[in-house]
């Protein structure tokens, strides 16, 4: 079994003419609310082997809260520049080359490529879009895992 967790980024700062959507950084309440999720994935009975996240500011900050509170580091973690706003597409290409060979992975995006890419992995988000700070567990068989996710 494959077992894929897609986390939407937290909340960030607002749009503004003095910082790029890329460098926009988490309000303090997407801090607040990806620390308590990351609390509550502490707790559940498995972790990710790795953790794949858009290098960009907000998506950064979400990964790095993440991380520590599941004890996860290094090699274990890899910034990925096309999961910045990466379409379905992207999304299962960036994950067939940089999956290394883990059966549990924790992936930080955006919308509206993360929830579409969820939605074609489980029917049951389909017309769903994940909130900041939410995250959708999704497991797959090896067949649906080579079909879906490699082929």
């Amino acid at each position: 079994m494959h077992e894929l967790l897609l986390f939407r980024h937290a909340d960030a700062e607002a749009h503004s003419a003095r910082v790029s959507d890329y460098q926009r950084p988490l309000s303090d309440a997407g801090r607040a609310a990806a620390a308590s999720a990351g609390r509550r994935l502490a707790r559940a009975p498995w972790r990710p082997q790795r953790l794949l996240y858009s290098p960009a500011r907000r998506t950064a900050e979400t990964a790095a809260i993440l991380a520590k509170a599941l004890e996860l580091a290094g090699q274990q973690l890899q910034a990925l520049p096309g999961l910045y706003l990466a379409t379905p597409e992207t999304l299962r290409s960036e994950l067939k080359a940089h999956h290394g060979e883990a059966q549990r992975l924790l992936i930080v995006g955006h919308n509206p490529g993360l929830s579409e890419f969820g939605a074609r992995l489980a029917a049951r988000y389909a017309g769903q879009q994940l909130p900041t700070a939410a995250y959708w567990h999704i497991t797959l068989d090896a067949t649906d895992w080579q079909q879906r996710v490699l082929a």
